[in-house]
């Protein structure tokens, strides 16, 4: 066993703030003096619970977009609007599909679906099956008409389920801001829409037009789980799949395919409607944000997979984020930052975000952490960033060929606890981690138990790399167990193996080529003979836990899970590990 003891520089004092907006895992707000758990760990999320809806009474047949609007202005607790599969249903002219707001009980729905038998639950698409395109033939088609949201909430509606829709844009229509509006026009916390769920649709624009974004999601308890985003573009304007920016939460996003030109899930990016608004509880599992290869030799501007300008509390777990190249920006694809965007928003913060058992691959730039920015010159910075944990992730093909690009990390601006851990990177030419500039200091930094490529540049470069920029620029920090992989032989920057340790505190390793690692054939998975295997004081190997990682991306999403989710594992606390098994995931 690898036998190396922690650096400090100094010794790190964690301080955890507690957030003031809490919620109880019912989505009801934590009193002051309430919440111990919360106030123990402040980075735990409180997860929607989506019990399964059952009808209470006979489904109320619909076969066109009249009906449909009748139905919903007279519908009830417990209702089921059942819409004929293969039919299109279009909203009156100048209107949209309106949820108004019924008096629904906690625990009570109104369901609209697809009346179609294949989304009950023995059906071929049952609940915590995610559809796709292929499915259509046996949902309804709800179609937009013009430029305003085909579905959208009246003030303070609450409790629908969406089931099994098709919800497009007609094909004379060129231009949608929001396909599906949750929300956006409350103006007071007590108006928005709350517990509200789009369960196994089909959202989608067009090949040509403008189609700047799926869902709206602002308000309380709102759901999108197991749904197929796609087409999601903008020429004029940056577009998303799913973007909420004026809602408190909690907000649940599980188990979908989301495809958008710029950024692909979004929170932040204008500001909220209410003072004081952070979007908080954010659950964001098992889905898969990707870019449309053909968009890059159409030269439509790409952004980034996931980004966060205003949020609190945030788990993002077991997804994959893929295809990000340069275009609207460099090709990073996860971005994290607090912005004030519009002038007004200067409480605006992202803080206690996770960002765990993800692998993002296919890109120009790994992740980006920029503490404050304004929308525009002279405007008041917001809240810098804060608290942000990103534990057991694979970066594969950063800055490759492909790509361009090659930074894997940069945390600037000011951002102050960090935590950087079991990270493998095997493609990231253009540097490990980099601040802003030498006096840009970033406090409180964890950096252990990762496994990344060095081959032009590593944490800082020339005669700044290692030592001198982890203590100017991150201190007080943590650094332990690191191994990089010295792939700069072939460069015109070679560096011997020796000189490269020479330059990092003591217990970094250097590997002399990937073979070194010791990874099982054909996976980033470490053997059994491996140097790094089990070798980490916290009893896992270096590097990403494949085993983990599997299990949250490949594992059934839990669509329909309730309470609280559970906070990650701590750090240090020692575990049994079952025996590696090689393989080819991932």
């Amino acid at each position: 066993m690898m036998r190396t003891r922690w650096w400090f520089a100094p010794a790190l004092m964690l301080a955890l703030v507690l957030p003031a907006d809490r919620f109880r895992a019912d989505g009801s707000v934590l009193q002051a003096g309430q919440g111990a758990e919360a106030a123990r760990d402040p980075y735990r999320i409180a997860s929607i619970c989506l019990p399964r809806a059952a009808a209470e009474r006979a489904p109320i047949a619909v076969s066109n977009g009249a009906e449909l609007q009748q139905a919903l202005d007279r519908a009830n607790a417990g209702d089921t609007i059942a819409l004929a599969p293969g039919a299109t249903f279009l909203p009156a002219v100048g209107n949209s599909f309106v949820l108004r707001n019924r008096r629904v009980p906690e625990g009570e729905w109104i369901t609209i679906r697809s009346a179609d038998s294949a989304f009950d639950a023995t059906g071929a698409v049952p609940p915590a099956m995610r559809v796709d395109p292929r499915n259509q033939g046996v949902m309804p088609r709800i179609r937009a008409t013009m430029n305003i949201p085909v579905i959208r909430t009246e003030e303070r509606a609450s409790g629908y389920r969406l089931i099994g829709l098709d919800i497009g844009v007609d094909a004379r229509v060129t231009q949608v801001t929001n396909l599906v509006d949750l929300g956006s026009d409350s103006r007071t916390a007590d108006t928005q829409p709350a517990d509200i769920v789009i369960d196994r649709c089909y959202l989608h624009g067009n090949d040509a037009g403008n189609y700047r974004r799926g869902v709206a999601l602002n308000g309380t308890r709102l759901s999108v789980i197991d749904s197929y985003f796609e087409n999601f573009h903008d020429a004029n304007s940056d577009s998303q799949a799913i973007a909420g920016w004026s809602g408190r939460g909690p907000f649940k996003i599980v188990n979908n395919f989301l495809e958008a030109a710029s950024e692909n899930i979004m929170f932040g990016g204008a500001d909220p409607s209410i003072s004081g608004l952070v979007p908080a509880d954010i659950e964001i599992r098992g889905n898969l944000s990707t870019k449309r290869l053909s968009w890059r030799a159409a030269g439509v501007a790409v952004k980034n997979a996931f980004e966060l300008k205003n949020a609190r509390r945030v788990l993002i777990d077991g997804n994959i984020f893929e295809n990000v190249w340069p275009g609207g920006q460099d090709g990073t694809a996860i971005v994290l930052k607090s912005a004030n965007q519009d002038g007004a928003c200067t409480w605006c913060v992202t803080e206690y975000v996770t960002f765990r058992n993800n692998i993002v691959r296919n890109a120009s730039n790994g992740l980006l952490i920029n503490a404050a920015e304004t929308g525009a010159r002279g405007q008041t910075l917001p809240q810098p960033a804060n608290h942000i944990r990103i534990q057991n992730v694979l970066f594969t093909d950063i800055g490759g060929p492909t790509w361009g690009g090659g930074k894997l990390f940069r945390v600037l601006g000011g951002v102050s606890h960090v935590e950087i851990t079991h990270v493998t990177s095997t493609s990231n030419p253009n540097g490990i981690l980099d601040p802003r500039s030498p006096n840009d200091l970033n406090p409180n930094l964890v950096f252990k138990y990762n496994i990344v490529e060095r081959q032009y540049y590593g944490i800082g470069a020339g005669g700044d790399e290692g030592i001198t920029t982890v203590t100017r620029n991150f201190s007080p920090y943590v650094y332990n167990q690191n191994v990089l992989v010295n792939t700069s032989r072939t460069t015109d920057q070679a560096i011997t193996d020796a000189a490269l340790k020479s330059r990092y505190p003591p217990v970094t390793t250097i590997a002399s080529d990937w073979r070194a690692v010791g990874f099982a054939s054909g996976s980033q998975r470490l053997s059994t003979t491996s140097p790094y295997y089990r070798t980490g004081e916290d009893g896992k190997d270096l590097g990403v836990d494949v085993d983990d990682l599997t299990a949250a991306i490949e594992g059934k999403a839990k669509s329909f899970a309730c309470g609280v989710v559970e906070k990650p594992e701590p750090p240090e606390r020692k575990r049994p590990k079952q025996d590696g098994r090689p393989g080819s995931f991932p």
